[in-house]
């Protein structure tokens, strides 16, 4: 192993990335919102919303910079802090040039 490689395939990077983000909100009403990533991974990333979202709930990502769209599900949602909550973000097929710039 060189110096420099990393064994680990799903390195976390903080990067901020703006993405659209829609789907249906926890009362079956449609919306969309726009964020930036926290971090971002190629199975996902994790973000603040303002609209409220459930674990499992299926949702859909545009990567506003290559205009990448992706199909994920929500694996975590924080407490709220200002009318935000932390949400951990999970593709439904791992896609790592989702982060790609365009």
């Amino acid at each position: 192993m060189r110096a420099g490689d990393d064994r680990r395939g799903n390195l976390r990077h903080a990067h901020s990335v703006s993405l659209l983000i829609y789907g249906s909100d926890a009362d079956k009403e449609p919306f969309h919102e726009e964020a930036e990533t926290i971090d971002a991974h190629e199975n996902g990333c994790s973000l603040t919303l303002e609209t409220v979202v459930a674990r499992g709930q299926r949702l859909y990502l545009t990567n506003m910079r290559n205009q990448a769209e992706q199909e994920c599900r929500v694996i975590h949602v924080g407490r709220r802090v200002r009318g935000k909550a932390k949400v951990g973000i999970e593709f439904v097929v791992p896609t790592p040039q989702f982060w790609r710039p365009a």
